[in-house]
Order: C-alpha cells, then sequence, then structure tokens
C-alpha cells in the first residue's frame, strides 16, 4: 500500500507537469494581453495603494472561490477538477495535480480581474501568493501536526479546513471551497469544520486507480461519455453536461448536496 501511496504522489507530480505546461503557454500567449486589454477599458481607477494590493488579493480570493465552486457544481468542468481529487493520501504534491484541460478553466480566476482596475501585473504577483497557500492548504497531517489555533478558522481556510473539502464523507461534501479566507464558505452556507468522530477519507466517492497517469486523466471523462451515449435525447445530453456530478435524469442519482443532506440528517438522529 505504501509502494501505491508513493507512485501516487509521483502520478500528482506529473500531473501537474502535463497540467501547468498548457496554462503557461495559454498565459503566455493570451491571457496577459486579454488582461491587458480590460486593463484599458476599466470600470474603476484602484491604483497600487496598500489598500488596492489588499482588494487586489480579496477580489482574486473571491474569484478563485467562484470558479472553483462552478467546477464541483457543473458535470463538464468537474471531468477536470476531479483529477486533483481523486488521490487517496493528503501530501503537498496534491497541490500540483491538475488535468490537462485546466487552462480552460483555471484563468478565468485572474483574467477578468483587471475590468475592475488591478493592473495584470499586481493580479500575476498575488496570484502567486495564492498559489503558495494552496500548496500549503494541502501539507498531510504528517508534515504539519499542529492543527493550528482554532480562531485560525474564523478568518482563514486552513490546511485542516481543506482536507475536509477533500473528504469523501457524507458530511464534508459539498464544503469548504474557499482558498484564503473561510468568508465565502460562510455566507454561501458551505462552510464544514472537522469533526474528531468523523476522520477525513480522502478521495472520490467513485474512486479510480491515482496511481496511473492515463486512468487519473481520462476516468471521469470516460464517464461522461458513457452517460452521454446512454441519455435518451438532448435534455438528458444537456443535464449529463451541466448538472451537478452524481445527477441522473428523474433523480436516480446523488449529488453531492445530496449526499451531505443525508449525512447531516443521519448525525441528527
Amino acid at each position: 500500500r505504501r509502494i501505491a501511496r508513493h507512485r501516487e504522489g509521483a502520478v500528482n507530480v506529473a500531473c501537474g507537469a502535463a497540467s501547468f505546461l498548457p496554462v503557461f503557454a495559454l498565459n503566455a500567449a493570451l491571457t496577459l494581453n486579454l488582461m491587458y486589454a480590460l486593463y484599458d477599458v476599466r470600470l474603476f481607477d484602484v491604483g497600487q495603494s496598500a489598500w488596492a494590493w489588499v482588494g487586489a488579493y480579496v477580489a482574486y480570493d473571491l474569484a478563485s472561490f467562484v470558479v472553483h465552486l462552478a467546477s464541483h457544481k457543473v458535470r463538464l468542468l468537474w471531468i477536470f477538477h476531479s483529477v486533483h481529487h481523486a488521490p487517496e493520501e493528503m501530501k503537498a504534491s496534491v497541490s500540483f495535480r491538475g488535468s490537462l484541460g485546466d487552462f480552460l478553466i483555471t484563468p478565468h480566476t485572474t483574467l477578468w480581474l483587471p475590468l475592475l482596475g488591478f493592473h495584470p501585473l499586481m493580479i500575476v504577483v498575488v496570484e502567486g501568493l495564492g498559489l503558495l497557500w494552496g500548496v500549503a492548504l494541502h501539507m498531510s497531517e504528517d508534515t504539519l501536526r499542529r492543527p493550528g489555533p482554532r480562531w485560525l478558522g474564523l478568518a482563514l481556510i486552513t490546511p485542516a479546513l481543506h482536507r475536509v473539502h477533500h473528504g469523501r464523507n457524507g458530511l464534508y461534501l459539498d464544503t469548504n471551497y474557499g482558498l484564503t479566507l473561510s468568508l465565502w464558505d460562510r455566507l454561501c452556507g458551505t462552510f464544514q469544520a472537522p469533526m474528531p468522530e468523523e476522520p477525513v477519507a480522502y478521495g472520490l466517492v467513485d474512486p479510480h486507480a491515482t496511481d496511473r497517469f492515463i486512468p487519473s486523466q481520462m476516468a471521469a471523462l470516460d464517464a461522461l461519455r458513457a452517460d452521454l451515449r446512454a441519455a435518451d435525447g438532448w435534455r438528458e445530453r444537456l443535464g449529463y453536461l451541466f448538472r451537478a456530478p452524481g445527477w441522473r435524469p428523474g433523480g436516480g442519482g446523488k449529488t453531492a448536496r445530496a449526499l451531505r443532506a443525508e449525512a447531516l440528517s443521519e448525525l441528527a438522529r
């Protein structure tokens, strides 16, 4: 099992490299140019004061939350993001694990922010800070033995809170989408503190091989293709594409939200 986990870590890094290169190429060729074009028609002039930098990070953090939430709620996006959630062991290398299709999603965390008046280079800097925080969020319990003061989770998404997000436990599904601030989850009703009596079980509700590169990249896409082939008409096909993962025609499936509701109901008994 330990050998399998080492292979999983190697695949994490391989997936990270494979997903980074298209994003880097797209940023170099297109995204930055679009950001400068949007900055030229910006709605506000926020300048580059200290408060402007704070605002830039908060705006980036909110954009990351929205894109992350959508990646869980729309199956067409989930087929890419699920690659990141597949590992069954939490470690820093999971932060790098991504899909070959991430280049279609990731730029939207930064692309539109210059329209609000934030200079593109400011966004590049705050994105770098956010990515560093993201690596810290994925540190294992062995690496980061102390959970930190509980009050920290009142303001920030901590590694302990992000581990909850990676859980396949019913109680932990559909929770803790934030990158840095826990405010967004609290406002949207998706905040969930870790429960000592409910250890986090990492991975997907419908798991697949996580220690091989191609199956890790293709499993969710193959499942979607199978559902589209079996669908009865365009209404069902659109449902499979744009509804939440787990959706089935006629209410036959269970989404993460439904599974969490069942778990909360069971806990309340």
